[in-house]
């Protein structure tokens, strides 16, 4: 049975832009700070590993840097998160992770995985949908995307999507009916929709800046009854320079960290760090808190009407190369006739 309390840390840092070896050393060293202060569970922004790649938004076709990007995203298949499981076993501290994943035929994905306090992998998913320039270089999801969740011993049942998908309302229902108390909203660095006059940014939407990012993770909070851990990473100006974002309408200047901690009722917990500062948010989650919001709002529960509407979700894995027996599984029929 979980504890009722359970201590978390939401990371604000900077990755090593394009450099595997390093921003794994990286995540190493702020787990170990994160249980050294008592956390029980880390969680990191969207594409912690090896960093978001902000050129996308200002030139859709880079060779060189998508290049070393592909060459620098880990694998599941290889012991490229190795170290990271062993400092979570070490500090006996769960891991919420982001990374870009590269498979073996070198496409990547922007994925998510929970490893156990024992250092093992206990889910991996990716994300449903790249959102808008994401696609230049990041594929699709199959069925991994909708296993969202994990029962992790000692904590509780810990969920995470990426980014856009928190504005996906069927896969939220989905992802909220698994039962989860505590989630991790993971996003890219997120600039502010204000200038530095305080009015509107030129060209930009109030729904794909912080504030408008903040409030669906917010919203989730409510919507799920859940503990959100609001998790977004920071750009400097050497990262700016390294990935030659300048002219990014979404990365052209410093900052991009707006980490916080939501309760079940989305009333925020946490005191904020300066965006363009590194730092860790703590929290301690209070999961019987769940339980009276709850008994007002239970929208997978007494608050739901399956017999008016219902979700339903094709769990069926469709792979590129099938055996024999899966394509005729995949068969349909069309006049009469199977095809």
């Amino acid at each position: 049975m979980a504890s009722n309390i359970v201590r978390v840390a939401v990371t604000q840092q900077e990755p090593v832009w394009l450099d595997l070896k390093a921003t794994v050393e990286k995540t190493c060293r702020l787990i170990d700070e994160a249980a050294a202060n008592g956390a029980r569970l880390i969680a990191f922004p969207e594409v912690w590993i090896t960093g978001y790649p902000a050129w996308i938004w200002a030139r859709p076709v880079d060779l060189e840097l998508t290049t070393k990007y592909i060459k620098n995203s880990p694998s599941f298949s290889n012991s490229d998160l190795d170290p990271i499981c062993a400092a979570a076993k070490r500090s006996k501290i769960a891991v919420v992770l982001g990374l870009s994943e590269r498979v073996a035929s070198s496409s990547i994905y922007i994925s998510q995985c929970i490893i156990s306090p024992a250092g093992a992998i206990i889910m991996k998913r990716r994300k449903l949908k790249p959102t808008h320039m994401e696609r230049t270089v990041f594929g699709d999801a199959g069925v991994d995307c909708l296993q969202s969740v994990a029962d992790v011993e000692g904590i509780g049942k810990v969920g995470a999507l990426s980014c856009f998908e928190h504005l996906q309302p069927l896969l939220k229902y989905q992802t909220i009916g698994q039962g989860e108390q505590i989630h991790v909203a993971a996003w890219p660095p997120v600039q502010s929709f204000e200038g530095e006059d305080g009015l509107k940014s030129d060209g930009q939407m109030w729904s794909i800046a912080a504030e408008g990012i903040q409030c669906l993770s917010q919203t989730y909070a409510i919507e799920s009854a859940a503990f959100v851990l609001h998790c977004t990473s920071v750009m400097s100006q050497s990262g700016i320079d390294t990935l030659n974002a300048s002219q990014s309408p979404l990365f052209k200047k410093p900052g991009g960290g707006y980490s916080a901690v939501f309760g079940p009722d989305g009333q925020r917990l946490t005191e904020p760090i300066p965006c363009d500062q590194e730092g860790i948010v703590y929290a301690d989650l209070p999961l019987d808190g769940i339980l009276p919001v709850k008994s007002f709002v239970d929208i997978v529960g007494h608050y739901s009407r399956p017999d008016l509407l219902w979700l339903g979700v094709d769990g069926k894995e469709k792979r590129c190369v099938r055996a024999e027996n899966e394509v005729k599984e995949a068969a349909v029929v069309v006049n009469g006739e199977q095809v």
